[in-house]
Parts: structure tokens; sequence; C-alpha cells
């Protein structure tokens, strides 16, 4: 049976589909999947038989899910990139529009067009392309260009984007967190087709939270949760050595750290002959990877207004009670809808870590 265009399915959603600005009212089942940093998929599933007219490759989705007039982060614009046709059936998978910033032309990146500026405005400046709405990009990070990041020479815009939030760590020392803390920026088109840029601060203890679930909640379903909590990542002591003089280094260990995890120390390089930078990315890395990676997973019902960067409240007997942002969704819409979230920390960056360590 298919979802009515405009019609009433899986517990009161409504549904609207268009397809290069017509209505396509054959869709039977809905696959939204997204990541942090990454595009957003949607798979429709559909019946009926002209199916390769009506959904070329290419084609202009958009999809509006939600409930009355309400605006729904389940709404969608992209573009139809993969198109499965059956008899009397089929599927196609659509992308949003950061899949034109992946598969932009290749632009050359020059060094001196780039330092000293916000790494914040130059994102948002390459993600100004086709489609692609950067009109809420205003607030700016702080962080600038500088020589030692990996943001120059040939690339696509969305290589470009990603290099620049490799380097957007934000260092916070304040009366919202407990202690200092390293915040990552993050990016992802959550509803139609505007472009967010978004600060992770599960720290910070004036955030509030979109859902909070327990062991014995009854969202619920399938396996339940399963957390991995994986301290094999871990960094607590970090030296950074200048690859012009190696004679000049700095090191940040954190006690606390290495006194409940083990010394778990390394050394990177950076082709600097500045103290005040080397001691400064040190102390970047050890807050960002001083403590083991938390990673939880759910099947739930009723989480479809969970999105990328909300924050889940998760507690138990098994667990220790823990805030955590949303960082990789799947919601899939038929006659109900399931969601299946991923919750965690899984740091990283200063460059990936300079490139693992070059």
């Amino acid at each position: 049976m298919s979802l009515i265009s405009k019609g009433s399915i899986a517990t009161n959603l409504e549904i609207d589909c268009q397809i290069n600005g017509t209505s396509f009212p054959y869709v039977t089942s809905v696959n939204y999947t997204h990541i942090v940093n990454g595009v957003r998929r949607v798979t429709v599933e559909f019946n009926g038989h002209q199916i390769i007219e009506a959904t070329p490759i290419g084609a202009k989705v958009v999809l509006r899910l939600g409930r009355g007039d309400t605006s729904h982060n389940l709404d969608f614009e992209g573009y139809i990139y993969k198109l499965n046709p059956r008899f009397d059936s089929g599927s196609f998978v659509a992308i949003d529009y950061i899949g034109q910033l992946a598969r932009s032309a290749i632009v050359e990146y020059k060094e001196k067009d780039i330092i000293g500026k916000d790494l914040y405005y130059l994102a948002a400046s390459a993600a100004n392309y086709e489609d692609v709405n950067t009109d809420d990009l205003t607030e700016g990070s702080g962080i600038f260009a500088e020589s030692y990041m990996d943001l120059f020479g040939l690339r696509t815009r969305k290589d470009f984007i990603d290099a620049c939030f490799d380097n957007m760590v934000e260092l916070v020392n304040d009366d919202f967190h407990d202690e200092p803390s390293a915040v990552r920026w993050r990016y992802a088109i959550r509803r139609n087709n505007v472009l967010d840029f978004y600060k992770e601060d599960s720290d910070n203890n004036s955030i509030g939270y979109k859902m909070k679930v327990s062991e014995d909640d009854s969202n619920l379903l399938g396996r339940g949760l399963i957390g991995t909590i994986d301290n094999s990542k871990i960094i607590n002591s970090a030296t950074f050595q200048s690859s012009i003089d190696n004679t000049l280094h700095a090191t940040i260990t954190d006690e606390d750290s290495v006194e409940r995890n083990g010394i778990a120390s390394k050394l990177f390089q950076l082709r600097t002959t500045e103290y005040d930078k080397l001691e400064e990315l040190a102390y970047k890395t050890v807050l960002l990877n001083k403590e083991p990676t938390y990673i939880y997973q759910l099947q739930l019902a009723n989480a479809e207004h969970l999105t990328l960067g909300d924050y889940v409240e998760v507690t138990g007997p098994s667990f220790q009670k823990e805030i955590l942002p949303v960082v990789d969704v799947r919601h899939v819409v038929t006659d109900k809808i399931e969601s299946y979230i991923t919750l965690g920390k899984t740091e990283k960056s200063i460059s990936e870590l300079i490139k693992e360590v070059n």
C-alpha cells in the first residue's frame, strides 16, 4: 500500500514527494541515513510501472514529512543518483546537496588567499555553491587559518570544507564547563537545503537533551541499547616537536587520565618554530583524546525527531549517565517509524592527528 501524497501514514506522519516539481504519490517506504560531516541519503521504495520516466537520474527530489504544517527534520531536498527499477515497482536513492560539494569542479586553494582568515567563513564560502543554502552561516569561529594546516592545493569544495573542520577545535574554559574542554565544530544539511555549522559540546553543563533513554525504556526496540567504551585511542600525553628545529618541542600530560587509564603518549611533528603553537596543539590533542570513546547504538520508536547534533541522555544500572550527541542516524518510515541512532564521542582531529603522525 502506498504512502499517500499529503496523506496520513505511520502514526499520523504526513508525506509529500515531488520529483522535478511533479507529485509522486507512489511511495511505499522512506529510509533516511545521515552521518556528521557527510551527505544525507534517502532511499525511496515505490510501486507503479512508469518508473524510468518519473524518476530519472539527476532529478530533483523534494520530500516533506511531518505533522500538520510544522517544519520537520525529515524534510529533504536533493537529487536522484541511483535507480533500481523492477517490473511493477522500484526504488531510488537520492542524496542532499553536500553531494554537489563532493563532486564539484576542482578548485585551487592558495595559501596567500587563506592565511589569517576565519576557518568558519572559509568553509562557508566554499559551501556557497549551486543549491546549497548558506544564508545562516554568519557566526564565525574565531579560529584562523595557519600555514601548518592542510588547507592548500587542488581539491573539491567538500575536501576543502573537511580540511577546515579538521582544524576547527575551540578551547573553552568557562562557567558552563567543569574543566577546560576542546569543542569540535561539525556541519550538516539537517533540513531541506539549509547548511548548518554547529558545535558538538556535550561537556557543557547548560545544554538540554531532546530525549532520555534508559535500559527499560518502552521506546527501545530490537536489541535495545548497545554500548561500546574503548580506550585504545586514548592520548593523555602529547608531544609536538618542530620539524625545523628538533630541539624545540612541547609536551602536555593529563595526570588524572594517566592515573585512571595508564600512560598513552604520542609524538607529532609540525613545521613551525613557534613554541606557543606546539604547546597549544599538544593541549588540544590531550583535551580531545584523554578519555575513552563512548559509543551507544539504539533502536527506537518515537525518535524520528532526532537529528545530527541533538543530545540524548543515556542512563541505567549498567551504564553511567551520559549526555551524548547524535553522530549517525537512520530513520525508516513504512507503516510505522523506527530509528537507529548512534550517540558518541569519537575524537581524533587536530587535522586527524597530523595525518596519523605524518
